[in-house]
């Protein structure tokens, strides 16, 4: 049975961005999307979907995203994060899936995108709504060049990423579909630029998925937000600082999926927190691992507030790490 639809927000830089996801099975997907904060003032955005749905796909999906996240930490460049997957799915095995990798420069207002087989990202302003025709090369897994492509961000223009469970349906045409989807984007700028009321128009018109769907939506906040290296800070009163401290080996499956959880236990947390995560690549020679007390990989480390809490091994999702780290945390809607 379908799960129902779930959303998210987050600020980050002087960006809004905001998911919208509806598994297929039960609560679990193979669409996965993720915000990375590249500490340079400029923020990674990726949106992707493994073959197939279900657990066997979330799991792909989640390994996935681990794989981002590495990838990140060694180039800033959206087409050699999507060549680093490719090697890693080659040696592997794994089976292919599509993913959108754009980075966006508040500062510049541009993005660079690389698309591995993925659905065209959409763009809409308060003068046309259209799909960002770069260059769609092979999927994740297949062997092919990668190029990325520069696009200017005006005004209050804002760009949606999803998955092509939102526009695809059995016995129609994917491209009169996608013209539905530029059709109801028209109107969705500045403030009413939203992955929710995407999807909402989408299924209106085409129905409710057949598959995990997805939606990313990102535009810039208001002049005058804070541009600065984290969060942009939050109106009303100030929230509680938390540190987490994440001591991971890039080589080890384990220290992969616990930063994806922590990826995600971030993103929900900055509702109610002013929360920073520090990933440490222990394998670094020189890394200081005794300040925190370090004995095994991957450990989380809550260093503010006091008093310190460690977490050791892997967490199998956003809630349990919560509840360890004594954070609170609600429910997704």
């Amino acid at each position: 049975m379908p799960g129902r639809w779930r959303s998210q927000s987050i600020n980050v830089q002087s960006l809004l961005v905001e998911a919208c996801w509806r598994p297929m099975v039960g609560d679990v997907a193979g669409d996965f999307h993720d915000v990375l904060d590249l500490r340079d003032g400029r923020i990674g955005l990726v949106v992707g979907d493994v073959a197939g749905f279900g657990p066997v796909a979330a799991e792909r999906a989640e390994d996935l995203r681990g794989a981002i996240a590495v990838a990140f930490r060694r180039t800033d460049r959206p087409e050699r994060v999507l060549g680093a997957l490719d090697e890693r799915m080659d040696a592997t095995g794994e089976l292919f899936a599509t993913m959108a990798c754009a980075v966006l420069d508040p500062a510049t207002r541009t993005v660079e995108v690389a698309n591995a087989g993925h659905p065209p990202i959409l763009f809409a302003d308060r003068f046309e709504a259209r799909l960002l025709d770069g260059p769609v090369q092979p999927p994740l897994g297949l062997a092919g060049e990668r190029r990325s492509v520069g696009y200017a961000v005006p005004g209050d223009a804002a760009l949606f990423l999803y998955t092509d469970g939102l526009v695809e349906r059995r016995g129609e045409r994917l491209d009169g579909a996608l013209a539905t989807l530029v059709e109801v984007a028209r109107g969705l700028h500045g403030s009413a630029a939203s992955a929710a009321e995407l999807a909402r128009r989408a299924t209106g018109r085409l129905g409710q998925p057949a598959d995990d769907a997805t939606v990313v939506s990102v535009r810039f906040l208001p002049e005058g937000v804070r541009r600065g290296g984290g969060p942009v800070a939050a109106i009303g009163p100030a929230r509680q600082q938390v540190v987490l401290r994440v001591y991971l080996d890039p080589r080890d499956l384990r220290s992969m999926r616990t930063e994806s959880v922590v990826n995600e236990l971030v993103l929900r947390a900055r509702r109610d927190l002013d929360v920073r995560a520090e990933v440490v690549d222990i394998a670094v020679p020189g890394v200081d691992v005794e300040t925190d007390g370090v004995l095994a990989s991957p450990t989380i480390v809550r260093a503010a507030p006091l008093p310190r809490i460690r977490v050791i091994g892997c967490a199998r999702d956003a809630e349990e790490l919560a509840r360890a780290l004594q954070l609170p945390l609600d429910e997704e809607a």
